[in-house]
């Protein structure tokens, strides 16, 4: 056996768990682990997992509610076997996935974390995302996350061996640090298909909360981008703290960072093959932007 499915449980509707546990249980890879957490539901949760008497299922339960980044954690520790296969307990995934992401895995041993193309619900909608190992790699760890966590499998000896884990000092962009921490020691890729259906929560983050993802991210990223090809590590790192802490930044300080970054943009277009022209003034030239625009410089107009 090769494969522990990981799967955290938190209050999830009756119908979607049911959904999401049935579409591993019916996996045409059959040899696995399905290790499900519940983190102290307080509704019918633990009913639920529990009327499922297959073997395969592991059922452990959180005495307390450790929240998603501890049980992740503790899901992590907890599983037996090398392939992670996530799945949060209101998605689902199609009968092939896990077969088609182990034989990926088996034949590409420089990947260490393999996702794939997923939908997103109830809109039924999917966008484009890098593929290939450098693409993927190079996306994790300097445009955004591009890997879904109900469609990832992962190595759990690159996790254990480099001591990586979900941290709360990244709250809302915890998925993203956990994928730029792994991308120093191993590649990333995508599987080309649709493997996974990603449901939309209406207690999704915040707009008060997003705004403070969105300073993470940028924080995340632009600390990989410095560590990598800055010159000046230490003045880039001191306009970072400034970001951080929402400081003013002078005029010399706006205009270094923003030639600073067109010049990554520049590596990225030469070494992507993923169409990252377009994807740059979209997102990443605009997202990165920000990271001088805000606050203004201090003798800059309001």
């Amino acid at each position: 056996m090769t494969i522990s499915v990981i799967m955290p449980v938190y209050n999830t509707k009756e119908s979607d768990l049911r959904t999401a546990i049935e579409s591993i249980l019916n996996q045409t890879y059959r040899d696995f682990e399905f290790l499900i957490i519940n983190d102290a539901s307080t509704n019918n949760a633990e009913d639920v997992i529990l009327s499922y008497k297959d073997e395969r299922i592991r059922y452990l339960k959180n005495e307390k509610n450790l929240k998603i980044i501890g049980t992740s954690n503790r899901l992590i520790d907890e599983a037996k076997y090398e392939y992670l296969a996530r799945l949060d307990s209101d998605d689902w995934c199609t009968p092939d996935r896990l077969e088609k992401q182990v034989a990926y895995l088996d034949e590409h041993p420089d990947v260490g974390v393999l996702g794939s193309y997923y939908k997103i619900m109830p809109d039924d909608r999917w966008f484009p995302i890098p593929t290939e190992p450098d693409d993927t790699t190079l996306f994790v760890r300097y445009c955004g996350n591009c890997i879904s966590n109900s469609a990832v499998m992962m190595r759990k000896s690159i996790i254990d061996k480099y001591h990586i884990s979900y941290n709360t000092s990244a709250l809302h962009a915890e998925d993203l640090k956990f994928w730029s921490d792994m991308s120093e020691h191993c590649k990333f890729a995508n599987y080309p298909e649709i493997l996974s259906f990603y449901r939309i929560s209406p207690d999704g983050v915040s707009s008060q909360n997003r705004a403070y993802q969105l300073k993470m991210v940028l924080t995340i990223l632009m600390d990989n981008i410095i560590k990598d090809f800055a010159n000046d590590k230490d003045y880039m790192y001191s306009i970072l703290i400034k970001f951080i802490k929402g400081e003013p930044v002078t005029d010399e300080e706006f205009t270094y960072t923003q030639q600073f970054l067109i010049g990554i943009v520049n590596i990225l277009q030469k070494h992507m093959s993923y169409p990252i022209n377009t994807l740059v003034k979209s997102y990443v030239l605009s997202r990165l932007a920000y990271f001088v625009r805000e606050p203004k410089p201090e003798n800059q107009p309001k």
